[in-house]
């Protein structure tokens, strides 16, 4: 006979099982104990689990997590489009890029309002392109009266 404790080790329990297994036909295999251990949830798992809330601590990490790595793409994507602009000429390395004074973000907007329109030099289109970079996604977060208005 050979004994062979097995384990199953799951995220919130631990299972084992010691068995007898035959080594030939003459003998035949066994269960000598079997059991199971389960983590008991903290106090905020608990409490969610109560409210009906399914998210867990890893949820959390990875929200976190894909936060940073937005943030990240963000600045990689408006520095990639920093250096094409520099490259080609549209902006220089005196340009300011952020937006205070008269170059708010409304008047951005009416800049490109106005570049749909008329012609507009380089650094006002660098301007436009920066902003629709920045301003990329954007979805209000205000809510909508009907179903007509939501689709």
């Amino acid at each position: 006979m050979k004994r062979i404790l097995g384990l199953d080790l799951g995220v919130s329990s631990i299972g084992w099982a010691l068995v007898n297994e035959a080594e030939n036909q003459n003998e035949s295999s066994s269960i000598i104990r079997l059991g199971v251990r389960v983590n008991p949830l903290t106090t905020d798992e608990s409490v969610n689990y109560e409210k009906g809330k399914s998210i867990t601590i890893n949820a959390e990490r990875t929200l976190k997590r894909s936060m940073r790595r937005n943030l990240q793409r963000y600045k990689l994507r408006r520095k990639n489009l920093i250096e094409v602009l520099k490259r080609e000429g549209f902006i220089t390395d005196d340009t300011i890029l952020s937006e205070s004074g008269n170059k708010t973000t409304f008047e951005t907007y009416r800049l490109r309002a106005k570049a749909a329109k008329k012609e507009v030099s380089l650094e006002e289109l660098a301007r436009i392109l920066l902003m629709i970079n920045k301003k990329r996604g954007y979805k209000s977060n205000r809510k909508a009266n009907t179903t007509e208005e939501g689709q």
